[in-house]
């Protein structure tokens, strides 16, 4: 039998786990009162032996704890498992929990949206403001992890239909995420190009490696030098750096964690560790051009230095490329807060701090890989790191609107047989007039750019 206990604000369920003498006592604390019956009621419907289970009588919380056992443990990594249990035991157990799992119709699912966005109070974020309602991003969100959950229900033969199949979302637009343009990246990387200051110097060679690769902050992060090939200019991406929970390094068979770094603070529910990519097109091989080699170059002689004056006692050296002073690890929260930093020490008046992240760069990289190429998708899929061309247009499709209006064009000369427009009327894409302008103040980095897309098309 289990039973339930509150401590604080939470509660804990208390069950015994093994037989005679391996039989200890377990504490699944930090739930819910609701989640925390679903868990008990699950439990001991585990712990019946030998009796008939009435599906019939399944609840909504019963059902999700097994699919989270026998689906989400097996084919999650570490990040999807944790957003879809913060929204689970935030904003469905305490309002669908207890509802029959045969009981919930289009119209349950219709009306509970509409509960989140007009009267659910938000899941309370430390350090963040809170809110007054639920975005309808996040209620997208909940109904993904649910129409999930449900189909498995559906396998499993627990439901006839799924009904998060047919309802009705709240309108919600994707926002496109701010890119700095060339000219803009240009004078941050100026502004950094500092090799007498360390720490400034890193986030220069950090904004190389995400223009020139178009790397993931987290494939920056955890980019080691034994996967640096600077003479044949490549490196191989093939590990991100992240902050996972202990629990869930062996719980998640689909998360390979390849190192887990010391902890130096004992007690902590966290760890920071390499592991490989969610998706298999992330693994890749990158190239670098003449530029960036240079800087990496300048960056490792650098790091040489620092251990020779701190010593095998100060500098803790786990071979990682972007690092601290002393060699630690760099978070990607961290790399980001640098950036952002940055951007307000310069005070630009053509660049705002506030809707720039660090990953704005990957979106300049692509975006201008994209003009530099010609439009070829396969090559910055590849460089990306990309499952598929589609990821790339959905993000950047705006980029290839001024090819399509040269194609357009080109249909008035050719097959309409209009006149072409005089050389001054000619309208310049905007891109292509960023690039001249980049190649006006930096001939050298934008050759080097364009050798790279061309490596990644020879490959």
């Amino acid at each position: 039998m289990a039973s339930i206990v509150k401590r604080g604000k939470t509660y804990s369920v208390v069950h015994y786990e093994g037989e005679g003498k391996n039989r200890h006592q377990v504490w699944d604390s930090g739930l819910s009162y609701t989640a925390a019956k679903a868990r008990k009621a699950q439990l001991e419907l585990d712990q019946a032996n030998n009796v008939h289970i009435d599906r019939n009588d399944l609840t909504v919380s019963e059902f999700l704890y097994e699919f989270l056992e026998k689906y989400g443990e097996r084919r999650w990594v570490a990040s999807t498992y944790d957003r879809n249990m913060g929204l689970l035991e935030n904003y469905v157990h305490p309002y669908l929990g207890d509802k029959l799992l045969r009981s919930i119709r289009v119209k349950t699912v219709d009306d509970y949206h509409h509960f989140l966005l007009t009267e659910a109070e938000p899941a309370t974020n430390m350090g963040k403001p809170k809110r007054e309602r639920i975005t309808a991003s996040t209620i997208h969100d909940i109904h993904k992890v649910l129409r999930c959950a449900f189909n498995q229900a559906k396998r499993w033969e627990y439901i006839a239909k799924n009904p998060f199949l047919d309802a009705t979302l709240p309108e919600h637009k994707e926002k496109h995420r701010i890119a700095l343009t060339p000219g803009q990246l240009f004078k941050v990387l100026e502004f950094t190009d500092r090799p007498d200051h360390y720490d400034c110097y890193l986030i220069h060679c950090a904004m190389h490696l995400a223009l020139s690769c178009t790397m993931r902050g987290g494939e920056i992060g955890g980019l080691q030098w034994d996967r640096m090939f600077l003479d044949q200019h490549s490196l191989y991406v093939d590990r991100v750096i992240d902050r996972v929970d202990k629990k869930l390094i062996a719980k998640l068979p689909k998360m390979e964690v390849v190192y887990t770094f010391p902890n130096l603070y004992p007690g902590t529910r966290t760890a920071i560790v390499l592991k490989q990519p969610k998706t298999e097109g992330s693994i890749r091989t990158a190239y670098l051009p003449d530029t960036v080699v240079e800087k990496l170059t300048a960056l490792k002689q650098m790091q040489e230095r620092l251990k020779m004056e701190l010593g095998p006692d100060g500098y803790m050296d786990y071979g990682l490329v972007i690092c601290q002073a002393n060699g630690r690890s760099i978070m990607i929260e961290h790399l980001n807060k640098r950036f952002k930093e940055v951007l307000a020490e310069m005070n630009d008046p053509e660049i705002n701090p506030d809707e720039l992240v660090f990953h704005s760069i990957r979106h300049t990289s692509a975006s201008e890989k994209l003009v530099l190429s010609g439009g070829d998708l396969k090559a910055v899929q590849g460089d990306g790191g990309w499952n598929t061309p589609d990821m790339v247009t959905k993000r950047y499709a705006h980029i290839l609107d001024e090819n399509r209006r040269q194609i357009a064009e080109k249909l008035d000369t050719e097959f309409y047989g209009r006149e072409e427009k005089s050389e001054p009327q000619k309208s310049v894409p905007a891109g292509i007039q960023a690039l001249l302008k980049l190649a006006e103040e930096n001939p050298e980095l934008l050759t080097q750019i364009l050798q790279s897309v061309q490596a990644a098309n020879n490959r």
